[in-house]
This record gives C-alpha cells, sequence and structure tokens, in this order.
C-alpha cells in the first residue's frame, strides 16, 4: 500500500526521508503498475475472503480511534521540490565507525569493553554533531533545522525502554515523549543529534537483551521467576 501510494506522487514532492525508510525496509511494487488501480492486487481464494474483510474492518476501527498526531514531516505529494538533499560524505564515513565500535560493544562478552566502546560511538557522534553544527554557523554545510522522529517502544519493558531512549535524548540535545498507548516515542531535535540517537539506543537494547540473556532467569524464595533485578 505504501509503495503503491508513493508511486503516484512525483519523486520531487516526496520528502527524502519517506523514500529513505522505504528503501530500508525493501517495499517496493512487485506487481505491475496498471493493476494498483483494480480493487485487488491478485485473486484471493474465497476461503480467504472472510479473514481478509474481518482483518480490513479490524484494522478501520483501529486507525478511527487512533488520536491525531502531529505531522512530523510533509506528506507525499506536499514537499516543495528543492533538488536532491545534500549529504557529505564524511557523513557515512563517520557512521561507518559508529557502527563498527557499537558492533564491537554488542559482540563483547566483556561488560567493560562494551561501555568503552559504546562511549567511543557516542563521543565520535558528538563530534561529529559539533563540527556540522559550526559548518552550518560559517556557511560551510546546510543548515538543519529541528524536527521529529517516532522511535517504537515495544513489549515487553516499555517503561524502562522509554526511561533509556529519553536519557540517549537528553545526552544528546534532544527531547523524547512517551505515547505509551500507542507504542512508540517522539523524538525532537537535529537530524544528525537525532541520528544519534536511534543508533544509540538500538544498540543499547541490543546489548541489554544479551546481559539479560546471559544472566538468565532466577526464581525467587517467595516462587515467582524472572530475570535479575540488578543490571
Amino acid at each position: 500500500m505504501i509503495a503503491a501510494e508513493l508511486s503516484t506522487h512525483a519523486p520531487a514532492t516526496v520528502d527524502p526521508s519517506w523514500t529513505d525508510q522505504v528503501a530500508e525496509a525493501e517495499v517496493s511494487m512487485w506487481w505491475p503498475a496498471e493493476l494498483s488501480s483494480r480493487p485487488s492486487l491478485r485473486p484471493v481464494p474465497p476461503r480467504q475472503l472472510g479473514r481478509l474483510r474481518r482483518t480490513a474492518i479490524e484494522l478501520l476501527h483501529l486507525l478511527g480511534r487512533l488520536p491525531q498526531q502531529e505531522i512530523l514531516m510533509p506528506i507525499p505529494g506536499t514537499a516543495i521540490p528543492s533538488g536532491p538533499r545534500p549529504r557529505q560524505e564524511v557523513d557515512e564515513r563517520i557512521l561507518a565507525r559508529v557502527r563498527a565500535l557499537l558492533a564491537k560493544a554488542e559482540s563483547t562478552s566483556y561488560p567493560a569493553e562494551a561501555v568503552t566502546f559504546t562511549a567511543g560511538a557516542q563521543a565520535l557522534m558528538a563530534r561529529h554533531s559539533i563540527d556540522h553544527a559550526l559548518l552550518a554557523a560559517t556557511g560551510r554545510a546546510p543548515a538543519d533545522e529541528p524536527t521529529g522522529r517516532r522511535i517504537g517502544i515495544d513489549n515487553p519493558y516499555e517503561a524502562p525502554k522509554a526511561t533509556l531512549l529519553d536519557a540517549v535524548a537528553s545526552g544528546n540535545r534532544s527531547r523524547s515523549v512517551w505515547a505509551k498507548e500507542l507504542g512508540f516515542a517522539t523524538v525532537v531535535g537535529y537530524p544528525t543529534d537525532l541520528d544519534t540517537v536511534e543508533v544509540l539506543f538500538t544498540s543499547l537494547l541490543v546489548q541489554a537483551v544479551a546481559g539479560m540473556t546471559k544472566e538468565g532467569s532466577r526464581t525467587y524464595y517467595y516462587g515467582g521467576s524472572g530475570l535479575p533485578r540488578d543490571p
């Protein structure tokens, strides 16, 4: 549905954030374009029609009950054509170094090493953010404007995850607002800082899950069981 919707708009009127997410998710139109105007993309077996109808009704009911959300970027077809979005080559090199450090942090079995690698990634991204701001102030780089990004907060342990995201955002010139009933948090900040927040938060979640799995579950004296209370 997303691929079909985007295909109806001129590429220049679609904000790059949309196309980047679609490319990252590997979403594409695998069917001929002429089929998009028909009620269905392919024949559906009669035994599946009932289930599909129920799913469609449930989806419409869910969408109708959702509260109105703030628009964080131009919806497809409304973006003002401004040419390709500038992206400096140095950004990709730094991001590759950051990912390499975080990959080491996620793979090591020693907590002290994980902390060192993660701190190194944080420091590298912070320096890059400062350098970008200085270049923008002197006119040698495009100036960024504050924006928002929604990051999923899934079960289980939603509250600790939201707290972690808020801590990472606060340490990177951003602010996080958790919408528990909707399953995500909205992080507001500059794009370079939002990149830092998202990368670090994702890596820290991976490290946390690995640490909890290594510790294993415990059975307490009162008969309950669960993960260790101490970090």
